[in-house]
């Protein structure tokens, strides 16, 4: 006879803290009413909606940020690199009386620079990239379709 075990955390999420290491400091955050003028060991928060055996934070992961950069026809969205690496990562569990959440995470950061070549290779884009693959090796397809003025700016080719 199975047993079925009532989880009263399922489908709560990991609240995620990116925090630098005690010996890098507070980093000065401006801009919004609640963050202006204020400075924090708190780089990130997230929240990780996954399967509870997929969530976890990987010592070693680099932090990135999003930012768009704007084009002709199509804004792009671009994933760039930061300084900040994860070093070490400590799991909180909630009490019974508080489930706000099924775990909370507190993944701490050090600064580790990259060098221009670094950085460059990290950078992502999410243009669509199509090379002559797509077409099945059909160069001619291929001609064709990076020929027409209505894919510029939505694809790479």
């Amino acid at each position: 006879m199975d047993l079925e075990v009532y989880d009263h955390l399922a489908g709560k999420e990991t609240l995620i803290l990116y925090m630098t290491q005690s010996g890098e400091g507070r980093i000065p955050l401006s801009g919004g009413l609640l963050t202006q003028d204020r400075n924090t060991r708190i780089l990130r928060d997230a929240y990780d909606y996954r399967p509870v055996h997929k969530r976890q934070v990987v010592i070693g992961e680099r932090l990135m940020c999003s930012a768009v950069v704007p084009g002709q026809t199509l804004q792009t969205r671009r994933t760039l690199p930061t300084d900040w690496v994860v070093t070490s990562v400590e799991t909180y569990e909630p009490s019974a009386d508080i489930p706000g959440f099924r775990e909370i995470t507190i993944a701490y950061c050090e600064r580790k620079p990259l060098s221009l070549e670094e950085f460059k290779a990290l950078i992502d884009d999410n243009n669509v990239k199509v090379s002559a693959d797509s077409f099945a090796s059909d160069e001619e397809a291929y001609d064709r379709f990076s020929d027409r003025e209505n894919i510029k700016g939505y694809v790479q080719v």
